[in-house]
């Protein structure tokens, strides 16, 4: 029953997701066409520190939610949730001084209302973590339905309003950036009022509440740079060395190859619920059944990936327009790179509720620190491949080490004669 669940809820994740974000997808021939190569640079630079922002602005706060629910139960979970309000503004506020502080840093000199564009990125970074809350709110109550239609409601007016931005109002690269901003405004009111009504918020101010919500959450946001280093630090490195129409061309072969990690990100949403409430039952027939669905997600995970490189091509040459044809090379690699990041997704969950969350955030950073060194080398020498090759090494050490660490420490039992302790 649980398994058939799972295949039930992954079956409308994935399809949810796919296309939710196969409309962002569907913009790219609209985004080639209509942007430069140095429109799309600049669209793609906004969207990374607006990545990094969002980690630090509540230091994904769901994160501690999915992992304590099952033990903790809703109602303490609702006292933690009215703490994690406070930390939320708190880090918004010290977020956004920073931006502004590092202006001058972040953004390159011709780009305009250099502060006003930060101020927009600080409310993107909150809309988005809000976003991820009441997505993760949504996973453990495993209400797939809901969950894909506040995706659909999410993606379908995002690209609608881009479309009319970019195309009507030839926008540029500020319709998408701007239309996406609005709708996850809408989004975050919807958030707050959800919370609210199902009781998923109790006016809390605790200190020894806020301070474990700080040292979980802290050391997992190193993981969370650290990943975003290892995907985004290439094309700061890329710009600088070879300009910003290779960045686009760079930018364009990680979208095409992000959408596999979609697809591994979806399945885990409909497992990491399942694998956390066989966790907290802490018997040996609970996590013998952990580990039988840890097979079966790498195993898919196998699958998918024989089947995305054996479709790429014409995808491909459908999506994108042919000014981008250079990206093709590089999108198998960033697709393997991205499938040793999805096997190491489960490992990570099995860590994370075992509360090894320290080494998961030193692991990170080592392969961040890493991927940096190979970069700044590998991309004055190979140019753009050089970014690929770091990306490839980087992950796939990154993955071994997950499972490697998982199998000694935790003991998970691989061939379904160890324990799990």
């Amino acid at each position: 029953m649980v398994i058939k669940k799972i295949f039930s809820n992954s079956g409308i994740y994935v399809i949810s997701v796919i296309f939710n974000k196969g409309l962002n997808f569907a913009l790219l021939p609209v985004l080639t066409a209509y942007l430069s190569k140095k429109d799309y640079g600049t669209l793609s630079l906004l969207m990374a520190i607006t990545t990094i922002a969002s980690v630090y602005v509540g230091m994904f706060p769901s994160s501690f939610v999915i992992n304590k629910y099952y033990s903790y139960g809703k109602e303490k979970i609702a006292e933690y949730i009215g703490n994690l309000f406070i930390l939320v503004s708190i880090t918004y506020l010290v977020i956004l001084f920073v931006l502004l502080l590092f202006q001058n840093i972040l953004l390159p000199a011709n780009l305009d209302h250099k502060a006003f564009l930060l101020f927009l990125v600080s409310l993107y970074a909150l809309f988005s973590m809000s976003f991820t809350f009441i997505d993760t709110i949504l996973q453990i109550e495993k209400n797939a339905i809901k969950f894909s239609l506040l995706q659909t409601f999410q993606s379908v007016s995002s690209v609608s309003l881009a479309l009319l931005l970019i195309i009507e109002f030839s926008a540029g690269w500020k319709g998408k950036f701007y239309a996406e901003l609005a709708v996850l405004s809408l989004v975050f009111i919807y958030t707050i009022w959800y919370i609210i009504k199902h009781n998923y918020y109790k006016a809390s101010f605790n200190i020894s509440y806020l301070k474990e919500l700080w040292f979980f959450l802290f050391p997992l946001t190193f993981n969370v740079v650290g990943l975003f280093l290892m995907g985004s630090i290439d094309r700061i490195f890329i710009g600088h060395f070879l300009g910003l129409k290779d960045v686009g061309i760079y930018a364009i072969a990680i979208a095409m190859a992000m959408v596999i990690n979609i697809v591994y990100d979806s399945i885990m949403k409909a497992i990491r619920p399942f694998l956390y409430e066989l966790f907290a039952l802490q018997t040996q027939e609970s996590k013998i059944r952990a580990m039988k669905l840890t097979y079966i997600y790498l195993l898919g995970c196998i699958v998918i990936f024989i089947s995305y490189i054996l479709l790429l091509p014409y995808v491909f040459h459908i999506m994108i327009n042919e000014k981008f044809n250079a990206a093709l090379t590089y999108i198998p690699y960033l697709a393997l790179s991205f499938t040793f990041e999805g096997i190491r997704k489960i490992f990570s969950a099995y860590l994370t509720y075992y509360n090894h969350v320290k080494i998961i955030a030193l692991s990170t950073v080592i392969a961040a620190i890493l991927n940096i060194v190979l970069n700044y080398f590998f991309i004055q020498t190979y140019g753009i491949m050089g970014a690929v090759i770091s990306s490839l090494i980087c992950f796939g050490l990154l993955t071994i080490f997950n499972i490697v660490y998982v199998s000694n420490k935790i003991k998970i039992p691989f061939l379904l004669k160890q324990r799990i302790g």
